[in-house]
């Protein structure tokens, strides 16, 4: 629906399931040193935002105690995805602006056609 590309999820499991807890900053400086090493950037499905390497290290460092589902759904991404993602998105809604145009126009024809 609306026009979004199937994508897999792919979590990132940068710890491999332990006993030990990692710290929410020990996760995050893994995700940023790996998008910085593989020249992508760290997508956030939760809110549909994207973070350059530099940015998400910036905003997030400080923090410790982040949720392990959010940070397992981070994902590291090549940018031009999200821009291929978006003209999809555009171009589903004005293909059903389009289809709804019509179908105004084509019911005031019709009540124009019963007036007569």
């Amino acid at each position: 629906m609306g026009g979004r590309p199937e994508r897999p999820f792919k979590p990132l499991h940068v710890f491999p399931p332990s006993e030990h807890v990692p710290r929410s900053a020990d996760l995050l400086k893994v995700i940023y040193k790996k998008a910085l090493a593989e020249r992508l950037w760290i997508f956030d499905p939760s809110i549909k935002r994207w973070h350059t390497p530099e940015d998400f290290w910036e905003n997030y460092q400080r923090y410790d105690n982040l949720e392990r589902e959010w940070i397992d759904a981070l994902q590291i991404m090549d940018p031009e995805e999200g821009l291929k993602a978006a003209d999809q998105q555009i171009e589903s809604i004005i293909s059903r602006k389009a289809i709804f145009a019509k179908r105004i126009i084509d019911y005031w024809k019709s009540k124009s056609v019963l007036r007569k």
